[in-house]
Parts: structure tokens; C-alpha cells; sequence
């Protein structure tokens, strides 16, 4: 029997030296810039309205009114402006173009206290560097407004004085940063829009300018 097993040993010892074991080579993945896309800390930057005519209400009419004590948002029974467009207008963003927006909302301070039932729609405009608002009729809604949206259901406002953030704001935000042609240091506007009669109103620069309307974004840097 051992003689027999003496030749099988040798055959398959034969076998396996002809056949070449496959090799393994370690694979290197280039840097990539998706990978650098990644956050290594971030930045926090804070604009308010600086000047009576960057903070304005437009009449369902088209009339402009720039220098309002307040912001309803949006329906405004005086001087029957009815459903209007407000717009706001922030200075000197300085974010490098295409830089990642982490995160970004408006903070208002309330002028009136209200607990009516109203949803509004915040856009920006479409645009590099964002105009002061104009006398003109429609100078609101005659702006090119960003494909990006966010509707804002708020809570009540139960205590003038009170402040009151925007939902995240982000995606507006990083479409006009995104934009081919846009600077650090440029200019940044919203625009809140909605319909019925209830309505929140908001501190504007003329009411009380330390207390009108405040942009946050928070952003990746380097």
C-alpha cells in the first residue's frame, strides 16, 4: 500500500508546481477632488440688512415701500398692500464661488406678535451680485428667482422682541454661490412670497436697523 501512495504523492507535487498561483497587487486610488470636497472645518458668517432701501415690501399693486418701520410677511392690511413680496438684501458675502454651503438660514426679530395660520415661500435671486431695491414698480417680483425654494410654515409669534430663524436655506443659498460669475463679496438677495391673509411681522432696518433681518451661513473652508 505505501508503495502506492509514494507515486501519488509525487504526481500531485508535480501537478501544483505547474500550476502558477495567482498574484495579488495592491491598488493605489488617485487623490481626487471629490475627496478634497470634503469639509476639513468650517466657517460661520453672519450679514444684516445695513441700509434702509436693502430691506423692502412690495404691494400686491407693484408699489414699492422702502422705508416700512416693519416687514409683514406677507399680507399687510395698511394702505391695502394685501399680498406682497418682501425682499431682502445682504452685503459683502465674502464666500469664495463654489465653496459647500453646510448650512444657512435668515433670523428675524418680531416687531408684532401674531399666531395666525400662514405659509410662505423663500426664493433668492438669480443672479452674481444682487441691486438695492428701486422706487419702480415690481421691483421685487421683476427679479429672477432661484430654481431653489423653501416654504416656511412658522410657529406663533408670541412675544415682540422674540427671534425667529427661517428653515435651512441652504440649497438657495449654494445655487447663487454656485454661480459661474460669483465673487466674494458680493451682494444676496431673498425674496419671501405667499398667499391668504395670515401673516408674521419681522423688525426691518428702518424700524430697528440692530435688529433687522440677519443671514447665516455656515460654509467649508479651506
Amino acid at each position: 500500500m505505501l508503495g502506492r501512495i509514494i507515486p501519488l504523492l509525487f504526481i500531485l507535487s508535480f501537478i501544483n508546481a505547474q500550476i502558477a498561483l495567482p498574484t495579488f497587487q495592491a491598488v493605489h486610488k488617485p487623490h481626487t477632488a471629490e475627496a478634497e470636497a470634503l469639509c476639513a472645518s468650517t466657517s460661520t458668517l453672519e450679514v444684516r440688512v445695513s441700509a434702509g432701501n436693502d430691506d423692502a415690501e412690495e404691494a400686491e399693486g407693484g408699489s414699492m415701500y422702502r422705508n416700512s418701520s416693519d416687514l409683514e410677511l406677507v399680507y399687510d392690511t395698511w394702505s391695502n398692500q394685501n399680498s406682497q413680496e418682501v425682499g431682502m438684501r445682504f452685503l459683502n458675502v465674502t464666500i469664495a464661488q463654489g465653496k459647500e454651503i453646510k448650512n444657512a438660514y435668515i433670523r428675524f426679530t418680531a416687531d408684532e406678535t401674531s399666531s395666525s395660520s400662514v405659509t410662505v415661500t423663500i426664493h433668492g435671486e438669480d443672479i452674481d451680485d444682487a441691486a438695492q431695491f428701486g422706487s419702480n414698480s415690481n421691483n421685487i417680483s421683476s427679479r429672477t428667482k432661484t430654481s431653489a425654494s423653501v416654504d416656511w410654515t412658522p410657529d406663533a409669534w408670541s412675544s415682540t422682541g422674540a427671534t425667529h430663524d427661517s428653515p435651512d436655506l441652504t440649497t438657495i443659498a449654494q445655487e447663487i454661490i454656485n454661480r459661474s460669475s460669483w465673487s466674494s463679496g458680493n451682494d444676496m438677495v431673498f425674496i419671501v412670497t405667499g398667499t391668504g391673509t395670515g401673516k408674521r411681522t419681522a423688525e426691518s432696518y428702518d424700524g430697528s436697523s440692530s435688529k433687522a433681518p440677519l443671514l447665516h451661513i455656515e460654509y467649508c473652508t479651506p
